[in-house]
C-alpha cells in the first residue's frame, strides 16, 4: 500500500490520531513503538503512515522532530516525558487569582521554554479578579526582563483578540496549572466545546478538566495555517528535565547577564565568594524574589539528582 505523512494530534496508550491532509485516521502503533512507551510518538510528531482501510492506518516511522517541549514524568520513576512535539512557542497560562498564581511554577515553564530555544508568553487569565498588590508587584518585573505579559479574561472576553493575534500561524503549547481556565480560553480561541472543571474553593486547587495532550488547529483563511494550539494536562509544578544545575541561571534573563562575572566557572550562586549573581541581588539589579525562585528551581534539580 501506497504511505502517506501525517501529524499526531492525539496519543493514547495504543493509538494515535494522525491527520492526513484533511482527514483524521485513527492509526496503530508498531510493537517497537507501543513497547517503548508513551515518549516515542508524541501528539505533534510528523510520521508515516501506512493506509490500512477507511480513515485507519498504521504508523510506520516518526520523522526528526524540529523542536519539542519536555518535563519530568510525575510518577513511574525518573524519566522524561515529552510534552508535545514541532511546536512554536511556549504558552505559559496562570490565573490573577482562583487559584493562586504560583510564580515559582511559572518560572519553571519559562526556564523549560528556554532549555529547550522556544519563546515564551505568559498569559494572566481571570484579569478580571484582579492581582493582589504584592504579586502585582511581582508580575510587573517579567516584560522588565524581556517577557511577554498579557492579562485576559475568558469570562468577560477581554483580550482574548489579542491573545488569538499572539497566537496566529504558531503552533503553540498551552501549559498551566490546573483550575486557571485553559480550556475556557481554547474554547474562544477554537470555536470548540472543550470540558471545563470548576476551582475548590477550600484550597484553591483546580480539577484535572484536560486529560491527554490535544492538537487544535486555529480557524483561519481555506488553505491558510492559522497555526495550532496545544492543550496539555494542568499540573501541580513543573518538574524540569535535562537540565543541569549550572545551566539554570544562564536560562533566565535576569541572572544570565551576571554569570560571566562569578569567580569561579562552576558557580551555583549559593555561597560562593565572587559571585556575579549574589552580588546583582545585593545590588538590587536583580530582585530577591527572583533570586529565591532561582534557589527554588535550583533546589528540585539537586534533589532530582539524588
Amino acid at each position: 500500500m501506497t504511505q502517506t505523512t501525517g501529524q499526531v494530534i492525539f496519543r493514547s496508550s495504543r493509538q494515535v490520531t494522525v491527520r492526513v491532509a484533511d482527514e483524521e485516521w485513527s492509526c496503530e502503533l508498531r510493537g517497537l513503538m507501543r513497547r517503548d512507551g508513551r515518549g516515542t510518538v508524541v501528539v505533534g510528531d510528523v510520521v508515516t503512515v501506512e493506509p490500512d482501510g477507511p480513515g485507519k492506518g498504521r504508523v510506520m516511522k516518526v520523522h526528526p522532530r524540529r523542536s519539542q517541549l519536555s518535563r519530568r514524568r510525575e510518577s513511574g520513576g525518573a524519566r522524561e516525558l515529552v510534552v508535545a512535539a514541532n511546536i512554536d512557542q511556549v504558552v505559559a497560562v496562570f490565573a490573577a487569582r482562583q487559584p493562586k498564581l504560583k510564580f515559582g511554577a511559572l518560572d519553571r515553564v519559562l526556564v523549560a521554554a528556554a532549555y529547550n530555544d522556544l519563546p515564551a508568553l505568559i498569559v494572566i487569565n481571570k484579569s478580571d479578579l484582579q492581582l493582589p498588590a504584592q504579586q502585582r508587584e511581582r508580575l510587573d518585573v517579567y516584560p522588565r526582563i524581556g517577557y511577554r505579559v498579557l492579562e485576559v479574561s475568558a469570562e468577560a472576553q477581554q483580550g482574548v483578540d489579542r491573545l488569538r493575534d499572539e497566537l496566529h500561524g504558531r503552533a503553540s503549547v498551552v501549559a498551566g496549572p490546573s483550575g486557571v481556565g485553559k480550556s475556557s480560553l481554547l474554547s474562544l480561541l477554537t470555536g470548540l466545546e472543550l470540558r471545563v472543571g470548576e476551582v475548590s474553593h477550600a484550597n484553591e486547587k483546580g480539577k484535572h478538566t484536560t486529560t491527554a495532550v490535544n492538537w487544535y488547529p486555529l480557524p483561519g483563511e481555506p488553505g491558510a495555517d492559522a497555526g495550532a494550539a496545544v492543550d496539555t494536562p494542568g499540573f501541580r509544578d513543573y518538574a524540569l528535565w535535562g537540565i543541569e544545575p549550572p545551566h539554570i541561571a544562564p536560562l533566565m534573563p535576569d541572572l544570565a547577564p551576571f554569570v560571566p562575572r562569578c569567580r569561579f566557572s562552576n558557580c551555583l550562586h549559593l555561597e560562593e565568594p565572587g559571585c556575579g549573581v549574589i552580588a546583582a541581588v545585593e545590588a538590587d539589579e536583580v530582585t530577591f524574589e527572583r533570586y529565591r525562585s532561582y534557589v527554588g528551581i535550583l533546589d528540585s534539580v539537586l534533589e532530582q539528582r539524588d
